[in-house]
């Protein structure tokens, strides 16, 4: 009965006040659109503070009495709980960081698809492992050592969040959030394995075969193989390529990887352009199921072609990347054509495929050159399945 009686008003005039009788400079402060509870005290060293306690709609008086009586006995330790509150939320935190590394940024220096990859890199390792609310001026070098660590299974993917780390606390150090010279990336980068599969002259040759039985089905999907195969391009530069970029002198790419490009299309390429229907108002060359758009996801027609061709070991998309660069090196090409051909702005990117030339691989490579070849050029087998 006796809170009953000294219950404040749920609301009041915006500016008032109602000033609690039991606790010392507990109030409740009515605003435009709520009322709030605050707790006036003054800490050791003379200074005035306010502290929040909450929204008389989620705080009962008697929580809101407990409450401010737990922060007065800390201020009579001397603390001011007002004062911590203020420099903590003042501290920016991991969370923060994902939020100003993807805003100012990724946005405007990034590649869509590096900002997607960072984006998916703190959602994924980073915040499970530093939590969102660590302030980023209180990560060590043992808590990103930790990290990578952990991720040692994965030494690819350690290696890029380890590298996108290292960016993100250069840039907390520009935004004034760490010292100057005081990033806490220093570990050492594991060795990555470099995938060096590619098809075999004979999965090649049951590869177009399963295509050639796909074809009238799922013509898109099989044109985007094919001139995968055909032109060395990465996956997305064929699915967001559209026909005005076909040109006399190739494939002419706004955007890629390396930047602008022209990716160069043999007679074999554009045959298989020939060959792919064009839809009515869908400007894109490998057509998606939604109108007017480009396809966006290949996983099920790629399994399918799998079980097709009777290929079980693990082969992926982009190593018809490597098959293209086999090819052109088994077929007496210079490392660096094949890295114009492929778009490598980096010559040593293009040295990844020397392994292509040296020791036992070398030996299979010859005995597979001449098919390959045919493959390649559009002869022998490959003009017969295409008809």
């Amino acid at each position: 009965m006796a809170e009953e009686k000294d219950r404040p008003a749920a609301s009041g005039a915006p500016g008032t006040a109602w000033n609690d009788p039991k606790v010392p400079g507990l109030r409740l402060r009515y605003l435009a659109t709520k009322a709030v509870y605050y707790l006036s005290y003054r800490t050791k060293t003379g200074k005035q503070r306010a502290y929040k306690i909450g929204d008389v709609r989620f705080v009962t008086l008697t929580a809101a009495r407990t409450n401010a009586k737990d922060v007065l006995a800390r201020v009579a330790k001397g603390e001011d709980p007002a004062g911590e509150k203020a420099t903590a939320a003042s501290r920016p935190t991991i969370d923060q960081l994902r939020e100003w590394h993807a805003e100012r940024h990724s946005a405007t220096k990034n590649k869509k698809s590096w900002a997607d990859d960072v984006a998916a890199l703190y959602v994924n390792h980073i915040i499970p492992h530093l939590g969102p609310d660590m302030a980023v001026a209180d990560v060590a070098e043992s808590h990103i050592e930790a990290l990578h660590h952990k991720m040692k299974a994965t030494p690819n993917q350690a290696n890029r969040v380890a590298a996108c780390l290292h960016k993100a606390f250069n840039l907390a150090e520009k935004w004034g959030w760490r010292p100057r010279k005081s990033n806490p990336v220093h570990v050492e980068r594991y060795k990555e394995r470099k995938r060096k599969r590619l098809p075999q002259a004979d999965e090649a040759i049951r590869l177009l075969i399963a295509l050639n039985a796909m074809r009238e089905n799922d013509p898109h999907f099989v044109g985007l193989v094919e001139l995968l195969c055909f032109t060395g391009a990465r996956l997305t530069e064929i699915m967001h390529a559209r026909w005005d970029w076909v040109k006399p002198d190739g494939l002419h790419l706004p955007d890629s990887k390396s930047g602008v490009k022209i990716l160069p299309l043999s007679a074999l390429a554009r045959e298989v352009l020939r060959d792919i229907p064009r839809l009515r108002r869908n400007p894109y060359i490998i057509c998606g199921r939604l109108h007017g758009r480009h396809m966006v996801n290949v996983t099920h027609p790629w399994k399918r072609l799998m079980a097709a061709a009777n290929i079980t070991e693990n082969l992926v998309r982009h190593d018809l990347r490597r098959f293209f660069a086999s090819a052109g090196l088994s077929g007496g090409l210079e490392l660096s054509h094949v890295g114009n051909l492929l778009g490598h702005m980096d010559p040593q990117t293009t040295k990844r495929y020397a392994f292509l030339l040296t020791g036992a691989a070398q030996k299979m490579a010859d005995t597979a050159a001449e098919q390959v070849k045919e493959i390649m050029t559009g002869g022998g087998k490959v003009a017969v399945l295409r008809r």
